[in-house]
């Protein structure tokens, strides 16, 4: 039992993390950039003179990293200056950083560095990178270029930041667009991906089991509409990916292909990204019958082991309640749009705090309340789990596998114990 109260105890403060690593889950990069003086030289640089490119990087060890990043890069061959343009700055010291950050109000901005400084620094922490070279006509890269000088200045630089629709990844390919005049989302805004917001979550955030448990709980039924391609570039790979699909008019007026060539000039050791987003209802379904076990055998037993299976379940109802706060704070006091409307509270709520009396101790006076109370609950998680099963409108089949046994098993606690009292009163 002691095993298990510890399992529960580490499960909480990791699940917790994950919780709030849905407010940064997305591809950044957590170092500021300096402005340098070379990007003063990119503005004078006739057309022919620029070559533009996306360079994209792979994951990282870090929540924020784990999406990915990208940047466009501008070689400016008569000064022989290479800048990388990215928007995914932000700054753990800047003003208000930890409420903007709660309230979902966050302000990245767009900053310049030098394109071999930056391979390096991925080359350090082992992340992949890859150029792509655009086959832009002299008018496209001016339009790119001038679009972001103009974005560095100050008074346009920072911009409120949306993990799934607004990053570093959708303002790269917001340039892009604009300088295509808006064949890429002609080309993309139409055609479904065949997966949602979740589901990229989910898909990586594999590597760490307690950050994709507390992603999967903290996502709101918005985040499981499935995307268009469009949609699905906020991911660096899948932009990526689909810039290799799009073609462009050439200098004879043929259709090539908008990436010209494509490199990687940094390899990783990592293991690759999985290709599916992972389920795991199996997983979660034994770690909840395991503590639903626990105490259903304890509540059995023994006067010392009723005692632990008290404790469980009481802890149970903290970890629910508590888990509910959140998910009503993120829907009703932020701007986390994504974790709105969440069916997991049908699982997770604060009704979990009022249970542990009746689970703590029996009082007659209380039985009715109880079992009003009781009822309430378990009808919360019958709704929850006929949504879990149809699907729709949130995929809650994992947290359903985890939650219901131990609500089973608190709320069978809760009014055996009630029952008990009352035939001791009576």
């Amino acid at each position: 039992m002691d095993c298990i109260r510890r399992a529960i105890a580490v499960g909480w403060r990791s699940l917790a993390s994950g919780l709030l690593a849905l407010l940064v889950v997305a591809g950044v990069a957590a170092a500021q950039s300096a402005v340098t003086p070379a990007s003063a030289g990119v503005q004078a640089a006739a057309g022919e003179d620029l070559e533009i490119y996306v360079m994209t990087m792979g994951p990282g060890d870090q929540v924020w990293s784990r999406f990915g990043h990208n940047a466009i890069g501008i070689r400016d061959k008569t000064a022989g200056t290479d800048i990388v343009y990215n928007w995914g700055t932000f700054d753990f010291q800047q003003t208000n950083f930890l409420l903007r950050f709660v309230q979902g109000r966050m302000l990245y901005w767009v900053a310049d560095g030098d394109a071999v400084l930056t391979q390096m620094a991925y080359d350090r922490d082992n992340r992949a990178v890859q150029i792509q070279e655009l086959t832009l006509t002299p008018a496209q890269r001016v339009v790119v270029r001038d679009y972001i000088m103009w974005n560095m200045r100050e008074e346009n630089r920072f911009y409120r930041y949306d993990y799934f629709r607004d990053n570093c990844s959708t303002r790269v390919r917001d340039v892009l667009d604009l300088a295509l005049g808006g064949a890429l989302k002609g080309q993309f805004a139409g055609a479904p991906s065949g997966m949602s917001f979740r589901d990229e979550a989910r898909r990586l955030m594999e590597p760490d089991p307690w950050i994709y448990t507390g992603i999967d709980v903290g996502l709101g039924s918005p985040s499981d509409r499935e995307m268009t391609r469009w949609e699905a570039m906020f991911i660096p790979r899948r932009l990526r990916d689909l810039l290799r699909e799009v073609k462009v008019p050439g200098a004879e007026g043929e259709a090539v292909p908008l990436v010209g060539s494509e490199r990687t000039v940094v390899t990783t050791t990592r293991p690759p990204e999985p290709v599916t987003p992972p389920r795991h209802i199996l997983r979660y379904l034994v770690l909840g019958g395991a503590i639903a076990l626990a105490i259903v055998l304890g509540a059995m037993r023994g006067q010392m082991e009723l005692r632990t299976a008290r404790v469980i379940a009481i802890t149970w109802c903290v970890f629910a309640g508590l888990i509910g706060l959140l998910l009503l704070g993120l829907w009703t006091a932020t701007d986390h749009v994504w974790a709105y409307s969440n069916a997991n509270l049908l699982f997770f709520h604060p009704l979990w705090f009022a249970v542990i009396p009746i689970v703590r101790r029996s009082r007659a006076r209380l039985s009715g309340a109880a079992n009003l109370l009781i009822g309430l609950c378990t009808l919360l998680a019958a709704i929850g789990l006929v949504l879990a099963v149809l699907g729709a409108p949130q995929a809650t089949a994992q947290m359903a596998a985890l939650a219901i046994p131990p609500i089973a098993a608190t709320l069978w606690l809760a009014r055996r114990r009630t029952a008990v009292t009352a035939r001791a009163a009576a």
